[in-house]
């Protein structure tokens, strides 16, 4: 379950949200205030008790470790050629969802100009549609 909760494109989506959010509060906001302390405060908590979640579990499961300093995304799981192709049609998934939607993306941001957050918006929209993507294929190493 921990595993499962560590390696999960739901997790890194989270992830990518609160990044957005605390951005577009920053631009919007003139002062920082209380809820824009309390956010940034939640967030931070939130990512450093992922980072120590993982070093609990790199302790608990030597053997099945996590690489904290990476640039392999820690959803690939490739321990076998089942995970390897499972992987290899989740990535392929992406990269056609990838081939439609920044073209539509650019198109959004240059037609409505006038939106400052639109960009932020955007690129958060992509890849939270990445991880779902990707997820909807790797879910089936877990069923």
């Amino acid at each position: 379950m921990m595993e499962r909760y560590l390696r999960s494109p739901f997790t890194m989506s989270v992830f990518l949200i609160g990044v957005a959010v605390i951005y577009s509060m920053s631009i919007v906001m003139e002062q920082r205030d209380a809820l824009f302390l309390i956010i940034t405060g939640v967030y931070a908590i939130f990512v450093l008790s992922y980072f120590g979640l993982m070093a609990y579990y790199n302790r608990k499961f030597p053997d099945r470790r996590f690489r904290i300093f990476t640039l392999i995304p820690y959803e690939l799981k490739e321990e076998d050629e089942g995970h390897q192709y499972i992987t290899y049609r989740a990535c392929r998934k992406v990269y056609i969802y990838y081939y439609f939607a920044i073209p539509a993306a650019i198109v959004a941001v240059a037609l409505f100009k006038g939106v400052e957050l639109l960009p932020v918006i955007v690129l958060t929209v992509l890849g939270i549609g990445q991880y779902f993507i990707f997820w909807s294929e790797i879910k089936k190493l877990y069923e």
